[in-house]
């Protein structure tokens, strides 16, 4: 802003506001406005910007917890009507809080807005006549530090409305305190030339020894489900392996059948050939001659490796304690002639 006299200077997104004799007369838009230095005076500028106050409000929860809210909010003053009406809506949801905040009655003049016009303008207004010149006179004419006034309307409801929430519900719900509160500033703050274009929550900070509390309540559950999984991929494994070893345990089963089934069909049809070559041969001393003849066979297989060593009788006597044992082991009892015992 400059001022050399016959002239004023008023900076791009900015106006001035002449005075003569100290009471208004016209509104100085940005750049150069000529005056008369003996009757008119700059009274001062309003940036036309959108400028953003924060401010830090403490707050207690429904449960008790102490809550610090770092808040912003976003205002300038409007320029024209058709920008304070994009803001300035009415809706029938709300009539009840806007009854209250302007104190006004059911049927009421509710579309009026109160504006200080100066000398030459009504009083009153209705939303469809507000002018440019009004606006401005309204924000610069009407409020005394008009951002500390915006300031305290925030940090009220916040104070105030924080406590009909839990700490987990504001977080949740913080986008509908701002939209319920920036409407109902909207509605106080548009009568003189303020909008409110966006508050802001920027910070919900309890207490440290809450955070340390909730860092903890997070780390057990997720510890929880972590013992959680590790117990059910070791119950799977278990399962697995239980089900691995039943099956294994069956295949061998299937196969040592199959084994003594095929052993045994192998005995018969040499029990049976050995009776067609000589007939009237007694089948029990052919079965008997065949096991001695295997378990020899075995015994030379063995052998043959180099690693086992096999100590056997040198008595011919011997003999027919193996016989006995072959034959306990297939379950043929032994002749009474025989039995040691």
């Amino acid at each position: 802003m400059g001022n050399c006299g016959c002239c004023v200077c008023v900076k791009e997104s900015s106006v001035g506001f002449l005075e003569t004799f100290g009471e208004f007369d016209s509104i100085a838009y940005p750049g150069i406005t000529c005056i008369n230095p003996c009757t008119q005076a700059l009274g001062g500028t309003t940036s036309l910007k959108v400028e953003q106050i924060k401010i830090t409000v403490e707050t207690r929860s429904k449960d008790n917890v102490f809550i610090t809210l770092a808040l912003a909010a976003q205002i300038k003053v409007a320029q024209s009507p058709n920008e304070l009406k994009q803001y300035f809506k009415i809706r029938q949801d709300k009539k009840v809080e806007l009854q209250k905040i302007r104190g006004t009655t059911p049927g009421g003049p509710e579309e009026e807005i109160l504006l200080d016009q100066g000398p030459n303008s009504p009083a009153t207004l209705a939303l469809g006549d507000v002018t440019q010149e009004g606006i401005l006179y309204n924000a610069f004419y009407r409020l005394d530090k008009p951002y500390e006034q915006i300031l305290a309307y925030i940090e009220e409801y916040f104070r105030f409305h924080g406590m009909e929430y839990s700490l987990d519900e504001m977080f949740a719900a913080k986008n509908d305190m701002t939209n319920e509160l920036q409407e109902l500033l909207n509605h106080k703050m548009n009568p003189f030339g303020y909008i409110i274009c966006n508050i802001l929550v920027l910070d919900i900070d309890p207490v440290e020894k809450v955070k340390r509390a909730m860092n903890d309540i997070i780390a057990c559950e997720k510890e929880k489900r972590a013992q959680q999984s590790r117990a059910e991929a070791d119950k799977i494994t278990k399962i697995l392996a239980a089900e691995a070893e039943a099956k294994t345990r069956e295949l061998a089963g299937e196969g040592i059948a199959n084994a003594r089934k095929a052993i045994l069909n192998g005995l018969q049809h040499s029990v049976e050939t050995f009776q067609q070559a000589i007939p009237g041969s007694d089948p029990n001393m052919i079965l008997k001659t065949v096991l001695m003849t295997q378990y020899m066979d075995t015994i030379k297989e063995a052998s043959l490796t180099g690693k086992n060593t096999f100590i056997m009788p040198s008595s011919p006597a011997q003999i027919l304690n193996i016989e006995e044992q072959l034959r306990a082991a297939i379950g043929a009892p032994a002749p009474k002639s025989q039995q040691l015992f």
